[in-house]
């Protein structure tokens, strides 16, 4: 399909080098160096699903100029804002099949300038997409909560489609300044913001309404089975194919991605939900966050059951 210029903005207060170790033949070991972080991952399977995404992110130190040549050689385009602090970065070790976390550096703090910079080419490349991705902190990310409340305001100020992954401060900031299109989120995340006491159904309707008038024009709750979704009153469920698990990291920014195509390219609620969870189910069944293949997702689309719920 593609494009001349972006048609996503994809929105990550962190991206971060990641560095992997691998069993390798002749007793050596392989070592892989890779970008990581919600918003990367997001952006990655946006573009692999036939759209054309800018990610504003940003870089600083070794490990931000890094970043920028992985990003340069992908062919991503990119809109770093250069820190003081070095980009954050993690090791982890694989070669007995399970990773293994064995060194991380933290995300830089943020400069007063610095913080103004993110937010300005955040606003800039989403007016000119039309749609912007907002992902969420990563525990060790510095960025005041704030921040997301005044993008709130100004990417409905200037008319800009959303499509937010987040849970947590950064979501009651956003909902605290303006209305959000459409919200991915997991059930797990629902729990831990204590938005539910457990994954009871009543109660994830519940709150998926709740969501919704505080002003969520769609909410989707990404589930182990498939996906909970309201837009606009209307109550879906979406049932996936049981496939056995590789790796279930990656699954709900792959659905993220898929709602993300799915808003640009004016899909109804159910085929949005179909190709939602047929990115996050191709996305378990292998290794390599959010890396799946158009093809397969595309195999897998018509497999997804979508029915109304009767309210």
């Amino acid at each position: 399909m593609g494009s001349e210029t972006p048609t996503v903005c994809v929105f990550a207060p962190s991206i971060l080098v990641t560095v992997t170790v691998e069993s390798g033949s002749e007793g050596f070991d392989d070592i892989h160096f890779h970008l990581g972080g919600q918003g990367y991952w997001i952006a990655r399977l946006v573009r692999e699903l036939g759209e054309r995404p800018i990610l504003v992110a940003p870089a600083g130190g070794e490990a931000g100029k890094v970043v920028r040549g992985l990003v340069k050689a992908e062919g991503m385009d990119f809109a770093p804002v250069t820190t003081e602090g070095a980009t954050a970065a993690y090791i982890h070790d694989r070669r007995d099949g399970q990773r293994v976390e064995l060194a991380e550096a933290r995300s830089p703090d943020f400069g007063r300038h610095e913080a103004d910079d993110l937010f300005a080419k955040t606003l800039q490349h989403a007016v000119g997409a039309g749609l912007c991705v907002v992902t969420g902190r990563r525990p060790t990310d510095t960025l005041p909560a704030d921040f997301y409340r005044r993008l709130a305001i100004d990417l409905a100020a200037a008319g800009v489609r959303t499509v937010g992954d987040m849970h947590g401060e950064e979501l009651d900031a956003y909902l605290d300044g303006g209305p959000l299109g459409v919200l991915k989120l997991s059930d797990e995340e629902l729990v831990a913001d204590g938005r539910v006491d457990a994954t009871d159904e009543a109660a994830e309707w519940q709150a998926i309404e709740v969501l919704c008038e505080a002003g969520a024009e769609a909410v989707v709750v990404s589930k182990a089975e498939g996906a909970r979704a309201m837009f606009k009153d209307v109550r879906y469920r979406a049932r996936s194919p049981q496939f056995e698990v590789v790796d279930p990291s990656g699954a709900g920014d792959s659905m993220t991605a898929a709602l993300a195509v799915s808003t640009v390219r004016g899909l109804d609620p159910e085929e949005a939900l179909r190709l939602a969870c047929a990115a996050g189910s191709a996305n378990v069944i292998r290794h390599g966050l959010a890396s799946s293949p158009a093809e397969l997702i595309a195999r897998l689309t018509p497999l997804i059951d979508v029915v109304r719920e009767q309210t």
